[in-house]
């Protein structure tokens, strides 16, 4: 990630970005990479050698970059393009990456993103100056930007799906810079953000037969594998029941690749099942990590609050608890996150606020913001897509909070890459006419024409059945699968020992419902000053962690809210003051001028 300090005043720079570092860094192998220039300090944090910046020959401009570029221009070339074209000379430079111009002329610094923001970045400025950083917490170690809580974010949170929208952070003073975006700001004056890319900028693709789409994106599909193939030696992906980690472990293995399979959830959940057998047709090797092992499970994923910014609520940092056999087996990850919304039917159906709001997902309840203000709240987020179809309001505001920040959290260990926000992959699946995409038939025809020993007759996690199958039938395993579970419990509860498959990989209702872990969470949401208590007034709050642990009567995610708001913000001063002191105790960062 990239990191900086425009600073008006000379003297504290070094200072300044030797604290962001230090906030910012979460292991020991990270390198900081610093540098200082008249008006600017900024440094680069990362686990691998990578480019050095690109200096303009007259020496007014530097480019520096962090993430991945996949057939791009050489960096010296990309800013030869950028000042002659400007941030738009990146539109189609596919990958995941952060980019900043300096001109030192004007003391004016430009950050770009990637299209769809895979590598967060946070922006805060003060009296004093601007701040940037992969991280909220890097951006709060610059002089005069508090770090006072946003309530508003934490009434985001806790009505959809446990994530804020857009651009905000926990805290009001720092936002999160927007996918296909330039930020343009000096150390003084307000920033301009402003899009490069636009949704609407899509090519809409004639009709063709279906047959002929799917040899072109299987064909699409492969280069990108492969692309993201380069250089691994331990290539690896984490696999549940769905389709979209499948994929890659087909097309990965097809290639030679032999991938190692990690899969985690509860014991003898359909994931788990699924997974295994997709992993044995496939010819990778299939490792298995129970969630929830052993007392510290709790203390596993609170242990990312801070790392995460709170950005993270405490269902989603289960995905963390595997953190230690990825880094272990794995050093490049193939992430599946958002293929169902990119070659598949999830999003499809969006076509006006209404099916936006309930996508996002709209929890509803005491807490939650009323109908009518997120009605106008997703109105006004298609109004800003410029025409293009309703869905990528959920690619603009929903994904970039709900799977990049997941996906962040890996990147300090291992290096992530996503063959579906390929750009080739992406523009061809979205941009195919409404009847191509209706109902997952171009998905499904492409997965299981394509890898038929993966797709034919290995089961789908969500319906029980493989892809394609007969809406009769998928019907019947829905009735069946129901079915089997409610007399299995009633057999349960007359004492007989049936054992019933879990088909969810996460218990998250029965282990947080164990005394002790209640007790943790309640006396965090409730404790003295609590920012839930404000927000919503204890009587509220008190009633909806009844509601939840009592009878279940609440999304999980909303529990999961309070808590990690409540506890980053306990928790945030005194991990910015130990940043603070191991800046200051530590060895100085070496600085090269420019």
């Amino acid at each position: 990630m990239l990191f900086g300090w425009l600073h008006a005043r000379e003297h504290d720079a070094s200072e300044v970005i030797d604290a962001i570092a230090a906030a910012l860094r979460v292991h020991d192998g990270q390198q900081v990479e610093t540098w200082l220039l008249p008006g600017l300090a900024i440094g680069r944090l990362t686990d691998a050698a990578v480019d050095q910046p690109a200096p303009a020959s007259d020496g007014r401009y530097t480019l520096w970059m962090a993430g991945e570029v996949f057939d791009g221009p050489r960096q010296i070339d990309l800013l030869t393009q950028l000042v002659a074209q400007g941030p738009s000379a990146i539109r189609d430079l596919n990958g995941e990456y952060q980019l900043a111009l300096w001109d030192a002329q004007l003391r004016r610094l430009v950050l770009m993103t990637d299209r769809f923001g895979a590598l967060p970045l946070y922006f805060g400025r003060s009296s004093e100056g601007a701040a940037f950083a992969g991280g909220v917490r890097g951006v709060l170690m610059a002089p005069g930007i508090p770090c006072e809580p946003d309530l508003d974010a934490l009434r985001e949170a806790v009505t959809f799906g446990g994530f804020r929208l857009g651009s905000r952070t926990n805290v009001i003073s720092v936002r999160m810079v927007p996918g296909a975006a330039a930020l343009t700001t000096t150390a003084l004056a307000e920033p301009r953000v402003a899009r490069y890319w636009h949704w609407a900028d899509l090519p809409a693709h004639s009709t063709r037969p279906l047959a002929e789409v799917v040899a072109e994106l299987r064909e699409t599909w492969r280069l990108a594998i492969a692309a993201r193939l380069g250089g691994a030696s331990r290539p690896g992906l984490t696999l549940s029941g769905g389709l979209d980690s499948r994929a890659i472990l087909a097309e990965a293995s097809a290639q030679g690749a032999r991938l190692q399979a990690i899969t985690y959830g509860v014991a003898d959940c359909d994931d788990a099942v699924i997974a295994r057998t997709a992993t044995q047709a496939a010819g990778a090797e299939w490792v298995w990590h129970p969630l929830y092992g052993g007392p510290d499970w709790l203390d596993r994923r609170i242990a990312h609050i801070q790392a995460t910014d709170g950005l993270i609520e405490l269902v989603d940092l289960m995905h963390l608890e595997a953190l230690p056999v990825i880094r272990e087996r794995v050093d490049v990850l193939l992430s599946g996150y958002i293929g169902d919304a990119v070659t598949g039917p999830t999003f499809n159906e969006i076509h006006d606020a209404r099916d936006a709001v309930l996508a996002l997902p709209y929890y509803g309840g005491r807490l939650s913001l009323p109908w009518d203000a997120v009605l106008e709240r997703a109105e006004a987020m298609i109004a800003e897509l410029r025409g293009a179809p309703a869905r990528f309001a959920l690619f603009e505001h929903k994904l970039p909070q709900s799977t990049n920040r997941l996906t962040a959290a890996l990147r300090p260990w291992v290096r992530v890459r996503r063959p579906f926000v390929d750009y080739r992959v992406f523009d061809l699946a979205q941009g195919q006419p409404p009847e191509l995409r209706r109902g997952g038939a171009l998905h499904g025809h492409w997965l299981r024409s394509t890898y038929p020993e993966c797709f034919a007759r290995i089961a789908h996690q969500k319906t029980g059945v493989p892809i394609l199958t007969p809406t009769w039938r998928r019907q019947v395993m829905r009735i069946g699968r129901y079915g089997w579970r409610r007399s299995a419990e009633m057999l349960r509860r007359a004492g007989l020992p049936v054992r019933v498959r879990r088909r969810s990989y996460h218990a998250d209702d029965r282990f947080w419902r164990e005394p002790a872990v209640r007790r943790r969470i309640e006396s965090v949401v409730l404790r003295q000053g609590s920012l839930a208590v404000e927000a919503f007034g204890r009587a509220a709050v008190e009633a909806t962690l009844a509601d939840w642990f009592d009878r279940l009567a609440q999304p999980t995610q909303v529990i999961g809210a309070l808590y990690v708001f409540d506890a980053y913000h306990r928790d945030l001063s005194a991990t910015l003051r130990a940043a603070r002191a191991a800046a200051r105790a530590g060895k100085r960062c070496s600085f090269t001028v420019c």
